[in-house]
């Protein structure tokens, strides 16, 4: 299963076309969750859609879904419906960074994360995402029925999806530049 989404992500990253439909699908459906987690703000007496809160707790959840409006209910359906496919393609966008980079300046890292189908642990962040979805979903479907450890759950899922992000941007981060360091090299040693 790994092999088909590595080759998918290796294809991408050596298309200028397949690659700015990444970013174009990365950027799009941001930029449709900041204004649609804008517009919820009156609808749930000033509070953000949940995956836009960081500090976020079990406790904060059912407090802020008392205060929820029908309206916000609503747009919260439709900013979750983006939010699956946000995570997918940050995440398809990232490895494909990583397979450029790799491929054209590091080729031995490069094979070896081929031959491991390593460039799909850059979707990581995209499955725990996914995760708080699901959970949150549930939590909001069941209110005014707490269901305490599914929001626990959503929470861990959030913690998750941020520390992988981190680590996911980190690292490409930290490829870039040293892809960078090696053209720089190569360009002044002829």
């Amino acid at each position: 299963m790994l092999k088909p989404i590595n080759q998918f992500i290796i294809r991408c990253s050596c298309s200028a076309w397949k690659f700015a439909l990444l970013f174009a699908g990365f950027f799009g459906s941001l930029q449709a969750l900041l204004f649609l987690g804008e517009k919820f703000k009156p609808y749930a007496n000033g509070a953000k859609p949940f995956d836009l809160q960081n500090s976020l707790n079990s406790d904060k959840i059912f407090a802020q879904l008392a205060d929820y409006s029908d309206q916000a209910f609503s747009l919260y359906y439709i900013f979750t419906s983006i939010d699956y496919f946000f995570p997918l393609f940050a995440g398809l966008f990232l490895a494909a960074i990583w397979a450029y980079v790799l491929r054209n300046n590091l080729p031995r890292w490069y094979e070896y994360a081929l031959q491991r189908h390593l460039f799909v642990v850059l979707l990581i962040p995209a499955l725990f995402d996914w995760l708080e979805n699901i959970t949150l979903l549930m939590t909001i479907a069941a209110f005014p029925v707490e269901l305490g450890s599914v929001a626990d759950a959503a929470v861990i899922m959030k913690q998750a999806k941020l520390a992988a992000t981190v680590v996911a941007q980190g690292t490409t981060g930290v490829i870039i530049i040293t892809g960078a360091a090696m053209t720089i090299k190569r360009k002044l040693t002829g």
